[in-house]
């Protein structure tokens, strides 16, 4: 029911079947708390939650989205950085059943694959930002400041 897991080989696919474990969360409960320490990548078996984030200038807590079967959560943590940057909240009477895996796990089943690599709209406004900046620049614009080492393959210039 995963769509971004039809296209993976039958091979993979069996191999990450045997190391999923299956987790139940009550209605209201947190599955990931925004700064927590993250470990776990979740796909959602049954049921719906809930993303809200931390505002950071007033404090206050904003929604996001929702998520249902089929969806999954908490690569960002795995992949980039260690803590979570959401919370996600179970929103369902019938609570959510996920499917679970480790970090060691994720790394080498999914970890390498361009199809679990998604942008969300909420996130593409901070990286704009970024690029708008830089969008004008050119190698041009440019200059060597120092060479900082050469080696077989080639020169690092600063």
């Amino acid at each position: 029911s995963v769509p971004t897991f039809k296209e993976l080989p039958g091979e993979t696919l069996s191999k990450l079947a045997d190391v999923l474990e299956a987790d139940h969360y009550a209605d209201g409960e947190y599955v990931i708390r925004q700064g927590a320490k993250g470990n776990t990548f979740y796909i959602i078996a049954k049921g719906n939650v809930r993303v809200t984030k931390k505002d950071s200038t007033s404090g206050d807590t904003v929604y996001i989205r929702n998520m249902g079967k089929g969806d999954w959560f908490g690569e960002k943590a795995l992949n980039d950085e260690d803590v979570r940057t959401a919370n996600i909240v179970v929103e369902d009477p019938n609570g959510v059943d996920c499917l679970v895996l480790n970090r060691e796990s994720y790394k080498q089943l999914i970890g390498d694959l361009a199809s679990f690599d998604r942008k969300y709209p909420d996130e593409q406004k901070q990286t704009s930002k970024r690029s708008e900046e830089f969008r004008h620049l050119t190698l041009k614009d440019l200059y060597i400041v120092a060479t900082l080492g050469v080696g077989g393959f080639g020169r690092v210039e600063l």
